[in-house]
Formats: structure tokens, sequence, C-alpha cells
């Protein structure tokens, strides 16, 4: 593996820049072409990565808390697990506001805290800011870059429009600028106080590309490049390398064999949440239903792989 600007995988990394590159080149040149291709791209990215990478995590639990030598620590994860996601999904069903606003405020710490661990040397309270900062740069601008466009996917997901959705678009403009040059200055700082694990330039030039995609490259198809190639592909190669240091090789190609079985139960909760949506005539937007499915998921998950971290 080589240490370059995002992931540890030089291929990896050049995927990335090169899909974060061609969107955004396709956006400035020909828009229309890109907003027909966003649900289609976005599909793609939960369903061949984003629910993947997240599908061995009681895999990782087993060897974080020892649970194949007991089955009843085994029920108790498994049981544990589900809960979670119930509780989040009646949030979703009976409170969809909340759902929305638990959705973010998760997502914001869990994309945040995913880059550190690949960007800054962990273990201060300062780094764990900049994951903060991170975050709310990455969700802040997919939704106030272009609310036009996230303000009525989050409207269609919570299924009302709250009065303040109006001042929301209206101080969007002011808002993604203070957004960028909150994280300009969190990078500003993690490059002054040496905490970059790679070059300054690399860390730079990675925030600068990352910040042209969230902003040039629309709401949905920023989200799943960011998603898929970013985070998602980061993170597989995380729980590989975690394996790896447990003495466990494991390729990409076993690896998604070990997640098949709950990437198949989470598609097929994509689809009841589908019928669920139908029944009580709340709508047939798949892209709110795939988000909603991404929140369910997310808070377990998020809980699995943050011990993860801690045990590397």
């Amino acid at each position: 593996m080589e240490g370059t600007v995002k992931h540890h995988l030089r291929s990896l990394n050049i995927v990335a820049l090169v899909a974060t590159i061609l969107v955004i080149g396709i956006n400035l040149i020909s828009p229309e072409a890109l907003d027909i291709l966003a649900p289609l791209l976005l599909f793609l990215s939960v369903v061949v990565l984003g629910i993947p990478h997240g599908a061995i995590d009681h895999i990782i639990a087993a060897r974080i808390y020892g649970l194949q030598e007991s089955v009843t620590g085994h029920l108790l994860f498994y049981s544990s697990y589900l809960f979670v996601m119930l509780l989040v999904g009646l949030l979703w069903l009976f409170y969809p506001l909340f759902g929305m606003i638990f959705f973010l405020i998760i997502s914001i710490y869990h994309f945040g805290q995913a880059d550190m661990i690949s960007l800054l040397k962990p273990g201060s309270a300062a780094t764990l800011f900049f994951a903060w900062c991170r975050g709310i740069m990455i969700i802040g601008l997919i939704i106030f870059a272009h609310p036009e466009i996230s303000l009525s996917v989050i409207e269609a997901a919570i299924r009302r429009q709250p009065e303040w959705f109006a001042m929301l678009n209206d101080y969007a403009e002011f808002v993604y600028p203070a957004i960028i040059l909150l994280y300009t200055v969190s990078a500003g700082w993690a490059v002054s106080q040496a905490k970059v694990k790679t070059g300054k330039t690399l860390f730079l030039a990675e925030s600068l590309l990352l910040i042209s995609l969230l902003l040039f490259a629309g709401p949905l198809v920023s989200f799943a490049v960011y998603f898929a190639l970013w985070h998602s592909a980061g993170h597989v190669m995380e729980m590989i390398g975690f394996f790896k240091a447990k003495g466990e090789v494991i390729t990409i190609g076993r690896f998604y064999v070990l997640a098949l079985p709950f990437t198949l139960i989470s598609l097929l909760g994509l689809v009841i949440l589908f019928l669920i949506h139908q029944a009580h005539e709340f709508g047939d937007e798949m892209v709110s239903l795939l988000f909603i499915l991404i929140s369910v998921l997310t808070l377990p998950h998020m809980i699995v792989v943050d011990r993860m971290f801690k045990k590397r």
C-alpha cells in the first residue's frame, strides 16, 4: 500500500480522481445529461459500494468483541443492531423531520471521522474538531450549494415543507461560503500544526478537489461520487486492513462474498420501505427512500466502525 491523498491504494485514488474530474467536466459542459444520470448514479453508489461496505459489520464485531466464541454474544449483537435500525426506522416513519435532522448529524460525524482517519494524525480534541468541520463541509455543501434540488429531496423525505424551508433557500448563498470558510480555517490549522499525514500540497489539493465536486457536480451526483469512491471504498480498505492486522487475508472478491447476505437483506429493506410508503400514500420518491435506507443503516454501522478505529 502506498500513502497518497485520501486512500492507501494509489489505484483507488486514481479512480476517485478521474471520476471526480469527469463528473465536474460533464456538469460544466452538459448539466442536463448529468441530471438524467443522477438518480442512476446515486442508486449504483448505494447498491454497489454503499450497502456492501457496511454489510460485514457482524464479522468486524465478532473480531472486536470475540463473539465467535459465544452464541449468546452473537444473539446480543444481532438483536442490538436490528433494534437500533428499528428505532431509526420508526423515527423516520412517525417523526420524519427529526429523522432527517438525526440523519444529517450522524452523517456529519461519520463522514468527518472516516476522512480524518485517512488524512490527519488522530488522538487530540483538535483533530476531532477538524472531523466535525470536514463533515459539516460535506453535508453543508450538498444541501446549500444547490438548494433548489437538495431541499426538494429533503421535503419529499420528511413529507412536508416547514415554514423555515423558504428561509433556508433564501440564505443558502450566504451559508455555503461560510461553510467553505470554516473548513478552510480548520484545514489551514491542520497544516500549520503538522497534523496532516500526507504532504501539505496533497492535502490541500484533496480538499480543493472535494469542494469543487460538491459545488459543481450537483447534490445527487456529488453525494454519489463521494459516498461511493471517497467514503465507502476507503472504508472497505480500512476493514481489509483491520483483518490483515489480525492475520487474516481478505481480497476484494472475498469481501463482497462476505457482504452478500446482509447486502441482500438491506435491499429487501429498501423494498419494504417502498411498500410502506406506497401503503401510507407517502409517495414513491426513490431518491428519498435511498436516503432513509442509508440513515437506518448508518447509526449501527457507525458504532461498529468507531470501535474498529479505536481498536486499530
